[in-house]
């Protein structure tokens, strides 16, 4: 009897064996996936459609970049333009062409010339035959040398010979002679008179405008004129009807918002720039 239960444990034993195999073998079908299945598949990142996908958007990217660039170039161009092309030089201009026969003014324009360094464009004009410049101060100041630029297009490197920062004059001269020049008048302006300026303004050359004599101011210090003065006017020559000059440009009034009188040109009396180059201009 004893053997008997003994095989009977034995024929459980080798059954519950296989329920356990069993068991074990339906979790391997059924239980969690493998952790390959979690890793990508190299195949699958060499897809075509994928691959095409990626190149679009790269070709997108680039593109947008380009036509970024390519707008900030125009925008900067477009402001040059309108710089040049503004309405305020289109005036200037208008104003230039009305004199384009008149003789006195022709003659004066070649006197006239452009002033340049690393810092600053403006304007001076000639008052001797052996090449004296007349302009401001705070045209000539700064780095590098000062390139004197004449109406025929002829270049010349000047030199400083004085200057006045209180009075904003400056002298310069150049290496040339039999140059044309402006004559100075012996009197000073006179209220209401009639005037024209002669200089570079914005990015121009050769512009001629009008205004008229509205009064000095501070000790005859300031000659005040109705000439629109603007960037690269300074140094300008003021001229009367005669084609003597009675004052130069150096700045001009910014009214206040709420201001009804509109801007003035500023231009320092002849009398003054006489006076303070005496030495070399009785020469």
């Amino acid at each position: 009897m004893s053997r008997h239960r003994d095989d009977s444990d034995e024929t459980k034993n080798d059954q519950l064996d296989e329920d356990i195999m069993e068991n074990n073998t339906e979790e391997d079908s059924y239980g969690e996936p493998p952790l390959e299945d979690f890793l990508f598949d190299e195949a699958e990142e060499e897809d075509p459609e994928l691959l095409e996908q990626k190149r679009k958007r790269k070709q997108f990217i680039i593109r947008s970049i380009a036509i970024g660039i390519s707008l900030l170039l125009v925008v900067n161009v477009l402001s040059i333009w309108l710089n040049v092309f503004s309405l305020d030089s289109l005036k200037l201009l208008r104003g230039t062409e009305q004199y384009s026969e008149d003789e006195m003014v022709q003659n004066s324009m070649e006197s006239v010339v452009l002033i340049q360094n690393q810092q600053s464009r403006g304007t001076g004009f000639i008052v001797s035959s052996e090449g004296l410049i007349v302009s401001n101060d705070h045209v000539v100041d700064g780095g590098g040398p000062l390139a004197v630029t004449l109406p025929s297009g002829e270049q010349y490197v000047a030199e400083i010979v004085d200057s006045d920062e209180g009075l904003d004059l400056a002298l310069l001269e150049i290496e040339a002679d039999g140059l044309p020049y402006l004559p100075l008048s012996e009197v000073g302006a006179e209220r209401d008179e009639r005037i024209l300026v002669i200089g570079n303004p914005l990015t121009q050359q050769q512009i001629v405008n009008e205004g008229e004599v509205l009064d000095q101011q501070e000790g005859f210090e300031i000659l005040r004129i109705s000439a629109p003065i603007y960037g690269g006017h300074s140094g300008s020559p003021v001229l009367t009807e005669a084609g003597e000059v009675i004052g130069v440009v150096y700045a001009r009034t910014v009214p206040g918002l709420f201001d009804e009188e509109p801007s003035r040109g500023l231009a320092v009396p002849i009398e003054k720039v006489k006076t303070r180059f005496a030495e070399y201009l009785n020469e």
